[in-house]
């Protein structure tokens, strides 16, 4: 997220290339990526490093970082996305030419994608908007760069039957509109599976605190999720892999699921309704889980409380609080 890559990341930057700040790249953060298994790295083109990133915008600096340590680069322009009325077919227009722009500067070779974040549930903002917006993107882009959204069920709904994008990337937020029936049409290409993890082996000990998230590829839908790679080609993924991270993946269909150290002893964890939990080996009736992505079990739940990712079960307002992870 943000900036997690640079060590030197609270310096202010008031330009978008300035070279006053992130520039000192946090080389074990990327090298634990890479030895997790961990491939492609999702950045953004925002107009401002806004949102308290000072190093929000990927930079030319960056994206050759990246791919020095061998991860590819996936785009997602986001700037106030989550603004009443924000979507518009002349902001769409404004914000195309912004990621033209962008893309020059990073070359980010043509043919890649570039995902625009509707960051909001859909009240905030009308169906003939968004669509307006997503119109003007294809007109400015004129086909030289593929276009994804990143938005609430409905909208991914809207976006795709209007064929104004080709990628459809679900947020991690089971109550907007749409989601729960759209998830389960799997006509979705990338699911925002978790939020925020600063708690794993992944992110610990680094020399600094770090959020990321972690998603997946729908395996029935993509091998790609228009990613680039260091020579500019397309990073696409082995399908076997793809079917063992989905079919490894399921829902929590409970409202609170208590994660024990081993089968029937202390809570150490919960889950909640809706949100997604890895699998990684099961018997007798529980589930050894790994809650936050870094592919170590941190506990065991009931096999019965978990449904298929095929299976999205209704998100419903509970007691049930998220855990820092």
């Amino acid at each position: 997220m943000g900036n997690a890559a640079y060590l030197d990341r609270k310096q202010n930057r008031p330009d978008l290339d300035a070279v006053d700040g992130c520039t000192r790249p946090n080389h074990d953060f990327y090298d634990a990526l890479a030895q997790a298994g961990v491939n492609t790295v999702i950045r953004y083109y925002s107009d401002q490093n806004n949102a308290n990133l000072n190093c929000k915008n990927v930079t030319r600096r960056e994206r050759d970082l990246l791919h020095e340590h061998g991860l590819a680069l996936a785009i997602v322009y986001q700037f106030e996305g989550r603004s009443k009325n924000r979507f518009t077919g002349s902001r769409g227009a404004q914000d195309a030419e912004f990621c033209l722009e962008r893309a020059r500067i990073i070359n980010q070779p043509t043919g890649s994608t570039i995902y625009f974040g509707v960051d909001s549930d859909a009240g905030l903002n009308s169906d003939q908007g968004v669509t307006d917006y997503f119109r003007a993107v294809r007109r400015v882009f004129g086909g030289r760069y593929d276009i994804g959204i990143y938005a609430a069920g409905a909208r991914c709904q809207l976006i795709q039957s209007a064929g104004l994008a080709s990628r459809f990337w679900v947020p991690e937020a089971p109550a907007w509109l749409g989601t729960h029936a759209y998830m389960n049409s799997n006509r979705w290409h990338l699911f925002q599976n978790k939020t925020n993890i600063d708690l794993s082996a992944v992110t610990d000990g680094h020399g600094q605190k770090i959020h990321i998230d972690t998603n997946i590829v729908n395996p029935d839908q993509t091998r790609s999720i228009g990613a680039f790679t260091r020579d500019g080609s397309e990073r696409t993924y082995d399908p076997s892999h793809l079917n063992a991270v989905a079919k490894a993946h399921y829902w929590v269909n409970q409202d609170r699921l208590p994660v024990y150290d081993y089968p029937g002893g202390s809570e150490v964890a919960h889950l909640c309704i809706a949100r997604t939990v890895h699998v990684i080996s099961s018997n007798d009736g529980w589930a050894e889980v790994d809650i936050n992505e870094d592919g170590l079990p941190n506990g065991y739940c009931q096999q019965g409380g978990l449904l298929p990712l095929k299976q999205m079960p209704k998100w419903r307002r509970t007691s049930c609080k998220l855990m820092d992870i």
